[in-house]
């Protein structure tokens, strides 16, 4: 009896032993199944993009290329000089900027009224030449037309 138990164990062991290699060999499989699933998706990705840029010549195109050197982070010539690229100004240092310009601008306006209101002497007495040389026109005509009336 013991030994018919035995033998019962040992087939059960073995099956067991099968089922778990069975096991083990579908999940290898669903695993590649998965990764050429992604595959393929990603493909059909590319290939849905491609053909919509294909339709859109001469446009825009719907969907933003990512760049694909997004790492680049220098720039060197052949030369072998290297380009380092604009340097940022602080929020700081534009605001000293800003407040300097903006004195600047206002000493401007204000040197431009004071020339406006500076009064040149040589221009006042040419002026005044103009109008006393009508008032002795006017003068002069009125002289006449009393003389004429008597």
């Amino acid at each position: 009896m013991l030994s018919l138990i035995y033998n019962e164990m040992k087939e059960m062991r073995e099956q067991d032993f099968k089922v778990n290699e069975y096991m083990k060999s579908n999940s290898n499989q669903m695993k590649n199944m998965e990764a050429q699933q992604k595959a393929m998706d990603f493909q059909l990705g590319q290939l849905a993009t491609t053909v919509g840029n294909m339709q859109n010549k001469g446009k825009f195109p719907s969907t933003i290329e990512p760049n694909p050197k997004e790492y680049c982070k220098a720039i060197e010539l052949r030369s072998g000089t290297k380009y380092q690229g604009p340097q940022l100004q602080s929020e700081d240092d534009v605001e000293e900027e800003t407040a300097e310009i903006e004195q600047e601008n206002e000493k401007d306006e204000i040197e431009e009224i004071e020339e406006d209101e500076e009064i040149d002497p040589n221009q006042e007495d040419e002026e005044e030449k103009g109008l006393m040389k009508n008032d002795k026109e006017e003068m002069k005509k009125k002289g006449k037309e009393v003389e004429s009336s008597h």
